[in-house]
């Protein structure tokens, strides 16, 4: 199988060698730095022009940046069974005093806030839940006030006039692009809870899983919900639920009952394509904590394809849903507390678009560190890290980590669990067995400390 392509390859994508070397060189330099900040980002002030001079060149499209990742990721997911994990989030950027209007910009979050929205669809592999990439993303800003269509109006429209029409848009991109993955399953979060959806995109090689944000009305009459709590208790599980100082709830563990029934859905009244089948046959997965009425009582119910009739495959089921915290872990890290994709005083939200397409890759490059963390069987080094990087990581835990047996890197210098311990050293962690495990943000803090100790090191070597 091919090595992961973890650094963009922009060959023959911008359709000149000048813009294509300069792609490669910024997104060098945003690899290993420690914010999407421009002057962070650069060694001079010649470097800086160069940068703003791409992102600001209407050469430099959109879309043939997106067709470098989605292309590479294709690559990266030959043979492989595959999850693919979409999400929606805005990008703020109402702080930002230097943006010029009209610039690919508009209403976010609070309907008077200013910034942009986009779509993703992340790629692991779902045996070692490695990351492979994006297999789509979808920029867009609003042109109009949401608020100003009412619910009622907006039900009988035509999905393909609907913002959610992005979630049937990303499956089918999906589809496309990993045509040579062995099996795609496609998780989505309540708004992915369209009928169109559930009749168009599964089909021998492609799988749907979908939190249920709507009581759905039955082939026969009933509820959905209704249906689920009259289901039998197949089995239970314990479930570690975090501490959250924000919420004033302390860490603990809750019994989890598990119920599931394969239901017929019936077609709504109104807003649905022409053409789609009046019922559809799936399956409902409840988890419920048990004993606990209260509003908050945790209860996901889970919408599938997949064939459900034992508890080990609603377990599975589940636990696949659960890998969509990666891809909110991935939102945070462009955000506040890693890449500050948000604080970019660029003048045009176009070229901010730009910059935070290419930040997408130092991102994905933090989530494989942490997914490999504490993993014996985790990816090969080699297909995050290159030969120089390496060679620096093994002087990095040769003349700053040794410890005692306690505190000394238990993986093979062959996988990235090795290079993750290394860098969750560098971003604070402890190193020992009690300490609580790193975290994505940890890894950011890691891989910023790294870049300088790199950046050094490749001096050095120069010198010498």
């Amino acid at each position: 199988m091919e090595h992961i392509g973890h650094k963009p390859d922009f060959e023959g994508i911008l359709g000149d060698k000048r813009l294509e070397r300069r792609a490669e060189m910024i997104s060098s330099s945003l690899l290993l730095s420690r914010s999407s900040i421009i002057h962070s980002a650069t060694k001079s002030e010649a470097e800086q022009k160069g940068f703003y001079r791409f992102l600001g060149n209407e050469s430099v499209k959109e879309s043939d940046l997106i067709r470098e990742m989605t292309q590479r990721c294709a690559k990266n997911t030959v043979g492989r069974e595959v999850l693919v994990i979409q999400d929606s989030s805005s990008l703020g950027l109402s702080n930002n005093a230097n943006i010029k209007p009209a610039s690919g910009l508009g209403l976010v979050g609070n309907k008077v806030g200013l910034g942009f929205l986009t779509h993703v669809s992340l790629v692991l592999d779902a045996n070692n839940e490695s990351m492979l990439g994006f297999c789509d993303l979808q920029l867009w800003h609003r042109t109009k006030d949401k608020s100003n269509n009412t619910t009622k109006v907006y039900k009988t429209e035509p999905i393909e006039e609907k913002e959610s029409y992005k979630w049937i848009k990303a499956s089918n991109k999906a589809k496309a692009t990993l045509a040579e993955a062995t099996h795609i399953t496609i998780i989505q979060d309540r708004e992915g809870d369209i009928y169109e959806q559930f009749c168009l995109i599964p089909d021998h090689r492609t799988s749907l899983i979908i939190r249920s944000r709507d009581n759905r009305r039955l082939a026969d009459g009933s509820k959905l919900y209704s249906v689920l709590k009259e289901a039998p208790v197949c089995g239970e599980y314990l479930l570690a639920l975090p501490a959250d100082l924000r919420k004033d709830k302390t860490k603990r563990v809750v019994e989890m009952e598990v119920r599931y029934q394969r239901v017929s859905i019936k077609k709504p009244t109104k807003g649905v394509t022409e053409g789609i089948i009046d019922e559809k046959e799936l399956y409902a997965i409840e988890v419920k904590e048990k004993n606990n009425d209260s509003k908050d009582c945790i209860c996901w119910r889970l919408l599938t394809d997949q064939v459900t009739l034992s508890l080990e495959e609603a377990l599975m089921v589940v636990y696949r849903y659960k890998q969509r915290w990666y891809i909110e872990q991935l939102f945070r890290i462009l955000k506040k507390q890693g890449f500050q994709i948000e604080d970019s005083q660029l003048e045009t939200g176009w070229a901010i678009r730009k910059l935070f397409l290419m930040v997408l890759n130092s991102a994905l490059r933090v989530m494989q560190l942490y997914l490999a963390y504490g993993k014996e069987d985790s990816q090969d080094l080699s297909e995050v890290f290159d030969h120089q990087e390496i060679n620096c990581l093994e002087a990095i835990e040769k003349n700053h980590l040794n410890g005692t047996a306690k505190t000394s890197n238990p993986y093979p210098k062959n996988k990235l669990s090795w290079a993750s311990w290394i860098i969750a050293r560098l971003g604070g962690w402890k190193g020992n067995r009690k300490s609580q495990a790193a975290g994505p943000i940890i890894i950011k803090r890691g891989l910023d400390k790294f870049e300088n100790i790199y950046q050094g090191w490749k001096l050095a070597a120069f010198k010498t």
